[in-house]
């Protein structure tokens, strides 16, 4: 069977010769550090995104899985981190003025653990020295005379009250002089309840004068001893911190000479100096525990060790210098993994924290670098986009409670410093997720204002360009899995498959990640074999095929069973056969679907059954509406359509979507009008215009080899085949029996492109062309379909004249 629409064996493939490769196996080619193929738009944009250090300019890297978009943006952060200096260190100290708000403390790369260690030893070293100092002899002399000094003083002051009172007989004095009280008495001798009670009114009234004046001249004589036990605690806390700041200040000397320059550091050294000599007698409580400590002795430890935790460092981040900016990955990206947390401990049923509790995030962690994060982990996580878009829009890090970020109470809080967000966040995802975020998110724009799109195919190329980037591909996959080397053809045969993936003979996919998968199933085939050849790729194509296409292989034995309708022979009125895809995760293969029609004396129009049942989606529902309009457009304009007409897919009960079956849908319906037979044999994909323009669809390499596969099971005739639209030529990558099959003349594909080059093949009769007057040849399929619509219009006219409604 011949036709000028007939496609040629050799159009249904493009082979790739391995002589022109220019090598003999991978093992010659020369491979770089990075292997980066077909994203040349992609990395400029990158480089760009990554060389502007500006707010604002983070960048959005969207591709399908599989592109290598995650290792391709990791590997150019890291070159590009090389070349910038180590950031700096930052650590969490105690704030003296407001301890609920710990200060960070900017530092030198790899200088923050230095700076830990050294605040840690001079603790430690203050520890023995201050309660060595104020428990020394000198020190002691002095304390006692400052005391004794005071002591004496209160003592005067309660001698001379004392003096006074016993001058009164109507007083005395009872009790120590730290507990003294004032009672009745006569002649200094207190008088017992019925003394007092025997006593005259006016005398009573007398005593209890005289008992208010002496009880209020021993409370005044406290209070002043009272001042005075405070001067003398003072005066020696003074002297204590006297003593203690010669210590401290020799002590934190090294500490300012190790860190000069730094003036953070310094600025923080002053003022811990001040609180350590103002809370010298802290140290007191300090020192080596006893060999058998109490309780009380351990209470005092950790109280003490407890209140010595505000000298220590906390550092948060620190760096090596010389290893340049960092790059981290975050593959699970929580609000506490992310931006970091303050931890607590539990005590007496309250949930306690500090300074030394504030842990690092990944965020802490990329600061000063590039920060790499997926982008629908991040949306999937509770909180986590809104604090990634404050982080960027204030540039400020801080760690974060989740608990009180949800309004929840969590623990005795602390509110830290932030610490300059200066990192590049690099979020990866798929192009959906990016236009979704850029519709529904008015700030989205704002923070990542890069956006670096993946391309999924590449230029071919013959003899170079794409050919040659899939061989150092391989070449450097070899290398880094210390594959055995991969000879031209096998290299040949995986360039013909990145066409097949990429569904277009002038592309290569650049969705490496099958690619990739290719050559290690290949080399697995090989088992040790050098070099790696096509028959081993081929091996491993037909083997993935063995795992993936059980379903397939399902579908052919119920076609072939007679389970589902299926006779690729003979002619038949309104009906044939159509191509449908079923998907299996990536990949899909094409079954053959009969479209049945029927058409009728009556002025029902056209229905279609599945859009009526509600199994057809909308894109499907636009090509049943063309069908309508070329029906109108072309038989309609004499008269108005006097026509019943249904469309059905056999044996179809889920859902149907997409237009390529408005061709055959179109076949159908005018066979079923002219009564015009079609050849079964014969399946047609393709979506038409109401001008009759055949219009290209996707997964065309699919749909020819599932009515080939269906076909074989049911025995080739040598009259069979699949038309398609001529625009769809080029993403013809057929499998070999298929060509083969072509080639022999057991099977044939036609392009097309228009519906009426299509009649020829399907019925072998032309579609007629019409004259100016409107009408159509007789003896072709137009001319047949308009006689029978202007018959049902004439049998409608009569019974209306007969008054049949």
């Amino acid at each position: 069977m011949r036709h000028e629409s007939v496609v040629p064996a050799d159009r249904l493939h493009r082979m790739c010769d391995p002589e022109s490769l220019g090598f003999v196996t991978t093992d010659e080619l020369s491979v770089p550090e990075t292997v980066v193929i077909g994203q040349d738009e992609a990395t400029t944009a990158l480089d760009f995104g990554f060389s502007l250090h500006e707010r604002g300019y983070n960048v959005f890297v969207l591709g399908l899985p599989g592109s290598g978009r995650f290792s391709f943006a990791r590997r150019m952060a890291e070159e590009r981190a090389r070349s910038r200096p180590a950031p700096a260190d930052w650590c969490y100290v105690y704030a003296f003025d407001d301890p609920r708000r710990p200060r960070a403390v900017e530092l030198p790369p790899g200088r923050g653990p230095e700076f830990r260690d050294a605040m840690a030893e001079v603790v430690a070293d203050l520890r023995g020295a201050v309660p060595q100092a104020l428990e020394s002899d000198h020190v002691s002399d002095r304390r006692a005379a400052i005391v004794d000094r005071h002591g004496a003083r209160a003592g005067e002051l309660m001698e001379a009250v004392q003096r006074e009172l016993r001058e009164d007989e109507w007083v005395a004095l009872v009790g120590t002089p730290d507990a003294m009280t004032v009672v009745p008495a006569r002649g200094g001798e207190p008088l017992t309840q019925a003394a007092y009670e025997a006593l005259t009114d006016e005398t009573r009234d007398e005593v209890d004068e005289h008992v208010r004046r002496a009880a209020r001249a021993v409370l005044e004589a406290q209070r002043k001893g009272r001042q005075v036990e405070r001067e003398a605690r003072i005066e020696v806390a003074g002297y204590h911190q006297e003593v203690a700041g010669e210590i401290v200040d020799q002590r934190l000397d090294s500490v300012r000479d190790q860190f000069q320059g730094v003036l953070s550091v310094l600025a923080y050294l002053d003022e811990a100096e001040r609180d350590i000599v103002r809370n010298a007698e802290a140290f007191l409580r300090s020192g080596p525990v006893g060999l058998f400590p109490t309780s009380e002795t351990e209470a005092a430890e950790e109280g003490t060790s407890e209140f010595l935790k505000r000298y220590s460092v906390n550092p948060l981040i620190t760096r090596k210098d010389g290893d340049g900016a960092p790059v981290i990955e975050e593959s699970n990206p929580h609000l506490r993994s992310l931006f970091g947390r303050t931890e607590g401990q539990m005590r007496l049923g309250v949930m306690v924290t500090d300074f030394t509790q504030i842990t690092a995030g990944a965020a802490h962690r990329a600061n000063g670098g590039f920060l790499l994060l997926r982008a629908e982990e991040v949306l999937s996580r509770p909180l986590v986009w809104p604090a990634l878009k404050r982080m960027l829009r204030t540039g400020e890090l801080r760690p974060v409670d989740a608990a009180a970020e949800m309004g929840l109470f969590a623990m005795q809080s602390l509110e830290p410093d932030p610490i300059p967000a200066d990192l590049t966040v690099v979020l990866i995802g798929e192009p959906r997720t990016f236009y979704l975020l850029q519709q529904l998110d008015s700030e989205f724009d704002e923070v990542f204002k890069v956006k670096v799109d993946f391309a999924t195919d590449m230029e071919r190329e013959p003899n170079g360009g794409g050919e040659r980037g899939y061989a150092h591909l391989i070449a450097a996959e070899c290398r880094r899995r210390s594959l055995p080397p991969f000879d031209a053809s096998a290299v040949a045969r995986i360039i013909e498959e990145g066409s097949r993936l990429a569904e277009d003979q002038t592309k290569l996919t650049t969705r490496l990640r099958p690619v990739l998968d290719l050559v290690l199933e290949s080399a697995h085939h090989a088992a040790g074999d050098e070099p790696v050849t096509a028959v081993h790729v081929q091996a491993a194509l037909d083997d993935q095929d063995l795992r993936r296409r059980r379903p397939e292989r399902r579908l052919l034995e119920l076609l072939e069973r007679g389970v589902l309708a299926f006779d690729p022979k003979g002619e038949a009125v309104g009906q044939l056969y159509g191509i449908g895809l079923s998907w299996l995760g990536e990949s899909a293969f094409g079954r053959p679907i009969r479209v049945m029609a029927s058409a009728y004396l009556g002025r029902g129009g056209l229905i279609h059954i599945e859009r009526e049942a509600k199994l057809a989606g909308r894109i499907h529902n636009k090509g049943f509406l063309v069908v309508s309009g070329y029906l109108g457009r072309y038989f309609a304009r004499r008269r108005p359509l006097t026509l019943s007409a249904t469309l059905s897919f056999d044996q179809m009960y889920e859902e149907v979507e997409g237009d390529s079956a408005s061709a055959a849908e179109l076949y159908a319906l005018l066979s079923a009008i002219g009564e015009v037979p079609l050849r079964q044999g014969i399946a047609v994909t393709g979506a038409v215009n109401q001008e009759g323009m055949i219009l290209p669809v996707g997964g065309v390499t699919a749909k020819v080899e599932g009515f080939f596969k269906a076909c074989t099971r049911m025995g080739l005739d040598g009259r069979q085949g699949v038309v398609f639209p001529r625009r769809n030529l080029d993403h013809l990558c057929l499998r070999e029996d298929v060509r083969r099959a072509v080639a022999e003349g057991h099977f044939h594909l036609w392009a097309i492109e228009r519906v009426e080059e299509g009649w020829p093949i399907l019925s072998g009769t032309d579609a007629g062309e019409s004259t100016a007057e409107g009408d159509f040849p007789a003896g072709t399929v137009h001319g047949a379909v308009q006689a029978r619509l202007d018959g049902w219009a004439e049998q409608w006219a009569e019974t209306r004249d007969d008054g049949v409604d």
